[in-house]
């Protein structure tokens, strides 16, 4: 029985101290990310014309 209720105390205790102490604590705010859509667009483009340049280039210089 004396179990229970150490168990019960120290679970009081801890939840007490925490009541206490939440205005010290500070939670950053959560930071929205972008998804890097715009970058992903803009390397694809990129690579798109670079592997079309190597194509194409060597093909004009046969003529």
């Amino acid at each position: 029985m004396t179990s229970k209720t150490n168990k019960e105390m120290l679970k009081n205790d801890i939840s007490s101290r925490m009541k206490q102490e939440e205005h010290y604590v500070q939670v950053p705010p959560v930071e929205k990310k972008s998804s890097g859509k715009a970058l992903n667009i803009v390397i694809s483009v990129t690579i798109a014309i670079i592997v079309l340049a190597g194509i194409l280039y060597p093909l004009v210089n046969l003529f």
